[in-house]
């Protein structure tokens, strides 16, 4: 593993190069207002504050590493048209920002001014939404796409793409051709007045948003119509274009002519939106090639792979150019762990932390995503302690410590989840993460009404957050309010549908309906997503019995066996072999003898010693029932009587070796019956009783 990732291994044993180039993209994210990604590089900034440079770096002996710092404001008038701008911005008020940045060439300005009309329809669906479970797409759907399409014209099409439109058209009106006229004089002096590093178009922005309309009889005719397939076209020719060209080798010409990526990167928000998403890729690529350091756009990408062969894909495109950015790394590591492939998530961190510099052993976000994936793979204790050592590196950093409250629900710790529930609504009791897990401890305390508000919270926050949208389902299961739960999951899986959580609840709500066919449907997807977590391969195997495919069944619950760690799944095998099995067949004895000793083999590696005695126990006692009923009773009594010995040195856990106990004195009292009256329909009370205690799963 670590060979397949040395070439990116290297930056982070020199972290030198890693920081000169955070200086510079914290300070576009910073003077971009991109909240999230300035907190992502800060919190790295700060693990490298010893590390050399410390305000600016030079990197003209090295071709891999394009950052530069963006050219001064020319004049007066851009800088406080910026400042003012982003003072309305800072405030929310963002139909202001937007008219104050409408008439500049300043790049910092421009994103104001788009991200701003983008942001004030965002809020738009986001305060008129009525029902909570209405549909995120936008109100105001015309406005929405004249927003795209001028992005699509600034940051794709181009003054290219107009002048083939032009030959398309039929012949323009006088003003038209005048229009073009000035157009052309302009993109002349823009030429000679470009400053280095800037990234928009030639041309002024407010000639190229005029030239998208022209006048006719009064009446506004749109002159840059096209349908979806010629944009999808343009969009991924111009992506292979760019890809060509950042392969060239030569950077020096890239840096002078790129682009801005923080526009691209809100272009592509805006295409997932209406469901373009193949456009999004290609854009969202061209973004991260121009500036790798911009995490949104990592991210943003991360949600739009569907699965491993198009994640192969995406990094075969990445590194065409053969730079192996530190930051792609991260981005595999972090598709690694939203795939469930934890194993090789934790190989990549771990080697960071092993050949890479001890500085990173102190990056909270590093120790987070180690602790979301021992979350994952249901190492409880290890995650628990991993989510701790974050919250003792950053006493005010509640990111994701809503999972944190699940494993403590899990766990059935109310103690420590009202802990923990205290410790962030002292912190910020409006967070998102905050509503999950005060959620999540009324939920423990069965006061599942206030815990529906607490998740309805969440939500009305951050439409997008897909944990609390699972929560929510899990919650309305509880209030046996199905047909809301449904759709709880439904819109998980439409902001994500990776999250295997959904998949399974939607099969489990199926279930209690009786439509096993329905829930045999969302098992096999959740199966697919966690192959290796028993629990899908159980409830998979439950729904092909039900639908009388016996055998998918029991190739199910011989798959889970590979991962039964408690013995479950081999009872769950004995009482299916007890359903369709014949109990006179001596096939049946063996193949469940060879269960015994490989669910034995698993659960000597991976158990304590009572868990171990607890599994031993319920294989000797359902031995016993199996050699009574086929009248060995001398069998039956030996069995019991290693089940009882097992606990006798045990006094650790009195009661479970009083459970034990009571259910082999029950098998012994059967035993005794049995052998009296030579009827194998005998049955006492505590024999049905011990028959509990065997299949209670």
């Amino acid at each position: 593993m670590a060979n397949i990732y040395l070439p990116y291994l290297k930056f982070f044993k020199d972290p030198l190069l890693i920081k000169a180039e955070l200086i510079y993209a914290l300070q576009e994210s910073r003077d971009r207002c991109l909240h999230q990604s300035t907190k992502f590089l800060s919190e790295l900034m700060m693990t490298l504050k010893n590390i050399p440079p410390y305000f600016e770096f030079e990197n003209e002996n090295n071709e891999f590493i394009r950052f530069e710092l963006e050219p001064a404001f020319t004049n007066l008038e851009d800088y406080l048209v910026y400042f003012k701008a982003r003072a309305y911005y800072d405030l929310e008020d963002y139909p202001s920002c937007a008219h104050i940045a409408k008439y500049t060439n300043n790049s910092k300005s421009m994103f104001l001014h788009y991200m701003a009309r983008y942001l004030s329809m965002h809020n738009e669906c986001i305060y008129e939404r009525t029902n909570l479970f209405d549909s995120f797409k936008p109100i105001n759907m015309r406005a929405y796409m004249e927003l795209l399409d001028e992005l699509l014209i600034l940051n794709v099409y181009g003054s290219e793409d107009d002048s083939d439109e032009e030959s398309e058209d039929e012949p323009q009106l006088q003003e038209a051709s005048d229009l073009n006229t000035v157009n052309r004089k302009h993109s002349i002096q823009e030429v000679d007045s470009t400053p280095k590093g800037r990234r928009c178009s030639r041309r002024p922005r407010s000639l190229r948003i005029e030239k998208a309309t022209t006048t006719t009889l009064g009446k506004k005719t749109k002159m840059t119509k096209r349908n979806n397939t010629a944009k999808k076209v343009k969009v991924t020719a111009l992506a292979a274009q760019s890809e060509n060209s950042m392969s060239s080798g030569d950077h020096k010409d890239v840096r002078i002519k790129r682009e801005d990526p923080y526009l691209l990167w809100l272009t592509a928000v805006m295409l997932k939106r209406i469901d373009r998403c193949d456009e999004a890729v290609d854009i969202l690529v061209r973004a991260i090639q121009i500036q790798p350091c911009y995490w949104g756009a990592w991210i943003e990408l991360s949600t739009l792979v569907k699965d491993l062969h198009m994640l192969d894909a995406l990094n075969v495109r990445l590194n065409e150019s053969k730079e192996h950015h530190w930051m792609h790394l991260l981005f595999i590591a972090h598709m690694y762990v939203d795939f469930q492939i934890t194993d090789r998530a934790l190989n990549i961190y771990n080697d960071i932390w092993k050949m890479g510099h001890t500085v990173f052993q102190d990056w909270p976000y590093m120790q987070a995503q180690l602790a979301i994936a021992h979350h994952n793979k249901r190492e409880i204790a290890t995650a628990i302690v991993s989510f701790k050592t974050v919250m003792e590196m950053d006493p005010f950093r509640i990111d994701n410590l809503d999972l944190l409250s699940n494993l403590m629900y899990v766990c059935t710790s109310p103690d420590e989840l009202v802990v923990l529930s205290k410790y962030v609504a002292s912190i910020d009791r409006y967070r998102q993460e905050t509503l999950c897990v005060l959620g999540n401890m009324y939920s423990l305390k069965c006061d599942h009404a206030k815990s529906v508000l607490y998740f309805k919270k969440a939500v009305r926050i951050n439409p997008f957050n897909v944990t609390a949208w699972t929560l929510l389902g899990h919650e309305y299961i509880e209030m046996k309010n199905s047909y809301a739960a449904i759709i709880s999951y439904r819109q998980a899986l439409k902001i994500n549908i990776r999250d295997y959580r959904a998949w399974y609840g939607l099969g489990q709500i199926y279930e209690l309906v009786k439509l096993p066919n329905y829930a045999l449907f969302y098992f096999t997807h959740a199966r697919d997503l966690r192959p290796r977590d028993y629990r899908m391969l159980v409830s998979l195997g439950d729904m092909f019995d039900r639908a009388d495919r016996i055998f998918e069944s029991m190739a199910c619950f011989y798959k889970a066996l590979f991962y039964d760690t408690d013995g479950t799944i081999m009872l769950k095998l004995a009482k299916f072999y007890d359903k369709y099995g014949d109990c006179s067949n001596e096939l049946t004895r063996e193949h469940f003898n060879m269960m015994n000793r490989r669910a034995l083999k698993i659960g000597i590696r991976n158990r304590t010693t009572i868990e171990l005695n607890l599994i031993l126990s319920k294989i000797y006692l359902y031995l016993g029932h199996y050699y009574m009923d086929l009248h060995y009773y001398d069998r039956a009594i030996s069995l019991a009587g290693k089940c009882r010995d097992l606990w006798k040195e045990t006094e650790t856990n009195a009661c479970q070796s009083l459970g034990v106990t009571e259910h082999v004195t029950a098998l012994l009292a059967e035993i005794e019956a049995r052998a009296g009256s030579d009827s194998s329909l005998a049955s006492t009370p505590g024999a049905i009783k011990a028959r509990r205690f065997l299949f209670a799963l």
